[in-house]
């Protein structure tokens, strides 16, 4: 069977073992440093079908709306819809006032500048509203598991919504508050579990039932919607 999609590979003195993983429509085959290109193919060929099967249930997967950055534009915060509502007059942070969200913008820009400038008002109150939320959610799952993380912030990831360092910090991906609630709880709980066992096996999985009896619909959540959560 010919290989009839495209693959990055990616080389590591420290891996052992040969692994596929496809993110984001892209297929990446991680190797040790010294792998032959015969094992690479021979890898490729023997997992195909699931590679044609993965590609297609991403591509199905419902991707975010372009948007414009007008006044009545509709945007996510915490799964509930807020309503865009630009006013002009001198800088002023972005804010939530009821069910919108009013971003003030210097009168006489042009188009272009206008909608970057709010664009930028909106990243900055999402990433401030996010932390807040992390951090808040963060200490009710740490409570209920008597551990504490060094840090709570957040990041622009790409490919992951979550991290647990070795030193206990934890990260999060701000895109994550535009998902409903119970997603971010699931998050959360998965990385705050991290701080007690630092690797997914039947014990971390078990961390976070206990915190989430029904972890695996957020989780599946994430994994469908996760390419519409944008601004």
């Amino acid at each position: 069977m010919a290989i009839d999609f495209e693959f990055e590979i990616r080389r590591s003195q420290r891996r052992k073992t040969l692994c596929l993983q496809i993110r984001d429509g892209q297929v990446q085959v991680m190797v040790p440093a010294r792998t032959g290109e015969g094992q690479i193919q021979s890898l490729l060929h023997k997992h195909t079908p699931w590679i044609h099967r993965k590609l297609q249930e991403q591509a199905a997967r419902p991707a975010a709306t372009p948007k414009a950055y007008v006044n009545g534009e509709i945007y996510s915060y915490l799964g509930k819809e807020h309503r865009l509502k630009i006013i002009e007059g001198p800088p002023w942070p972005a804010e939530r006032v009821a069910s919108d969200l009013v971003v003030t913008v210097p009168a006489k820009l042009a188009r272009e500048a206008r909608q970057a400038k709010i664009r930028d008002r909106l990243y900055e109150w999402y990433r401030q509203s996010a932390l807040e939320e992390f951090q808040a959610r963060t200490e009710h799952y740490g409570q209920r598991l008597g551990v504490a993380p060094k840090s709570v912030k957040v990041k622009s990831y790409r490919r992951r919504w979550g991290s647990c360092s070795a030193r206990g910090e934890i990260s999060y991906n701000w895109r994550l508050i535009i998902a409903p609630g119970p997603i971010v709880d699931y998050v959360a709980a998965h990385e705050v579990a991290h701080l007690v066992q630092h690797n997914h096996s039947p014990e971390f999985w078990g961390l976070v039932e206990g915190l989430m009896p029904d972890y695996r619909s957020q989780q599946a959540w994430l994994n469908k919607n996760g390419g519409t959560l944008a601004i």
